[in-house]
């Protein structure tokens, strides 16, 4: 799933904030102005539920800092397949793969719509490609149509073996073409 980066900086600033707001509230708690934190668990006036508190507050804390640093990092959207050559690398991006599977898969009869997204495991690269088909075609023969024409056009254009074809079909279109 992509994120925009609006809603990374939201993330951040809301991380950012409850991250100050509980180090706030376990400082309160834990009476950072009479006695030093690790004096709480000693006093024999810190009750049970002051105890219980200063934990809840330490793990909100902990998840605050790990959402921080989710929202800044970035996502390798970059990816890329590797090929290494003599005269050096060539690195193909995953996104012009799913673009190579959009443009062989429209070229398909009875393809309305395609959302390929490369996926990489174990034993090289595979693809899922969800598809919205037109009601009077066959969906088995149009799935082992997409699978080898993908096939074949990947591994011609970029040279990449893909091991893996899942089709997804997502819904039977329903929309009339337009008569004018």
């Amino acid at each position: 799933m992509d994120v925009s980066p609006f809603d990374r900086g939201l993330l951040m600033v809301y991380t950012l904030l409850m991250t100050a707001f509980s180090v706030l509230l376990l400082l309160i708690v834990s009476g950072w102005w009479q006695q030093p934190l690790y004096f709480l668990w000693e006093s024999p006036y810190a009750t049970d539920w002051q105890l219980y508190l200063v934990i809840f507050i330490a793990v909100i804390l902990v998840a605050g800092l790990r959402l921080l640093w989710v929202s800044l990092t970035r996502r390798h959207a970059g990816r890329a397949v590797v090929h290494d050559y003599m005269l050096g690398q060539v690195r193909i991006s995953l996104l012009a793969i799913e673009n190579l599977v959009k443009k062989v898969v429209y070229q398909i009869h009875g393809i309305k719509e395609v959302k390929p997204r490369v996926v990489q495991g174990p034993k090289g690269i595979g693809l899922h490609i969800k598809a919205i088909v037109a009601p009077d075609i066959s969906i088995p023969d149009v799935s082992r149509e997409i699978q080898r024409r993908v096939q074949d056009y990947i591994s011609e254009t970029t040279g990449i073996t893909v091991n893996d074809i899942k089709i997804i079909v997502e819904n039977i279109s329903t929309t009339r073409p337009r008569v004018e």
